[in-house]
């Protein structure tokens, strides 16, 4: 259980992830049937827990791998799922998740009726507020559809005790949600305590043929005033709007970020940037801080059951002078609890992405002792 001072810091680190509410889920059991109201407020019951899902949303496929711990009762993910667990730790983890369907949605969520058909799924997971017209079809086929939000810690946790009822482990969501809150607990402290003035760091969704940046409510806005940094392309002088928003390299180079990072949603590497003349008069490039951010079981970039990871490798990179953190150890204890695996030196690596932010500065800190 956590202290009271515990509770008020998750609380509001809970606030400042997002405007959004998404309201509680509720859960029930009758019997072997199981039953959650869902993030549109629709109740999704099933005679039994689901044996067989189709997730069709990006990180959802990960997120019931770790409830689940395995990919046994997982039929069918979006392509961008399968190119994760490809490119990440889970297809070594779990080999036969590379077998899995991944025909069953466009680029956009737009479900292919027939392909989700052929895997008879008890449950289908699709985004619930991107209006009807990706779920409709699904319902009117005759599956239940479970109707998820996504973008904050909250919304985190509701997919987590979502997934835990249906798949009828409640017992599992109640474990991994209780570390999440525990870590954040702990990273807010930290982040509490982070020297002044803060390092500007610029997360890039997109960098390879246009640059995307995180503004405004975003989780990455949410991540870097975590660990006590600023986000130059949120608040007075960010970018317009909210969410990932595209922007010129001038604009880039009036924030002048100490610190870049590169996401897992393209290719681009920091050599990229190292090697770019436009970005060569950056802080960040001439300090050598340009960082391509890991990917685990899930990118680390946007929230999943691997978050808290994020959380302390972030404050690593904003902070490189604070006492020393082990966050190999880490991951490795964080994966046991998700996936009941301990990942190699080898693989440690691969997530980190040592050898592409071998040049960068600071990075030596994740190396194996």
């Amino acid at each position: 259980m956590l202290h009271a001072t515990g509770l008020t810091a998750l609380t509001a680190a809970l606030a400042a992830c997002g405007s959004q509410d998404t309201g509680a889920s509720t859960h029930s059991s009758s019997g072997d049937g199981v039953s959650v109201r869902d993030q549109r407020g629709q109740t999704v019951s099933l005679p039994h827990p689901a044996r067989r899902v189709v997730t069709i949303p990006m990180p959802a496929a990960a997120i019931l791998v770790a409830v689940d711990q395995g990919v046994d009762h997982l039929a069918g993910m979006h392509s961008a799922s399968w190119q994760a667990v490809h490119d990440g730790i889970l297809g070594e983890f779990f080999p036969t998740a590379l077998d899995i369907p991944h025909d069953v949605a466009a680029p956009d969520f737009t479900p292919n009726v027939e392909s989700v058909l052929r895997l008879r799924p008890d449950l289908v997971v699709q985004w619930g507020d991107n209006g009807t017209g990706i779920t409709a079809p699904l319902e009117q086929a005759g599956l239940d559809v479970l109707g998820l939000s996504y973008g904050t810690q909250q919304d985190l946790t509701t997919w987590i005790t979502d997934f835990a009822t249906l798949l009828g482990k409640p017992e599992r969501g109640r474990a991994l949600n209780a570390a999440l809150a525990q870590a954040l607990t702990t990273i807010t402290a930290v982040g509490k305590q982070a020297p002044s003035p803060a390092p500007k760091v610029l997360y890039c969704n997109r960098f390879t043929g246009g640059i995307k940046v995180a503004g405004n409510d975003t989780y990455n806005d949410f991540c870097a005033k975590l660990v006590g940094a600023a986000n130059p392309a949120a608040g007075p002088g960010g970018a317009p709007g909210k969410g990932m928003v595209g922007v010129d390299v001038e604009q880039v180079l009036a924030w002048d970020p100490d610190v870049v990072l590169l996401g897992n949603f393209d290719d681009a590497v920091p050599n990229d940037v190292y090697g770019s003349a436009v970005w060569r008069g950056t802080s960040a490039v001439m300090q050598r801080r340009v960082y391509k951010v890991p990917l685990g079981g899930y990118r680390w970039d946007p929230p999943s059951h691997e978050s808290p990871l994020m959380w302390r490798w972030l404050s690593m990179i904003s902070f490189p002078g604070q006492p020393q953190h082990d966050l190999r150890s880490d991951v490795e204890r964080h994966y046991r609890l998700c996936y009941g695996k301990k990942p190699t030196p080898q693989q440690l690596d691969t997530i980190l992405w040592t050898s592409l932010n071998r040049h960068s500065a600071h990075y030596v800190q994740f190396d194996a002792a």
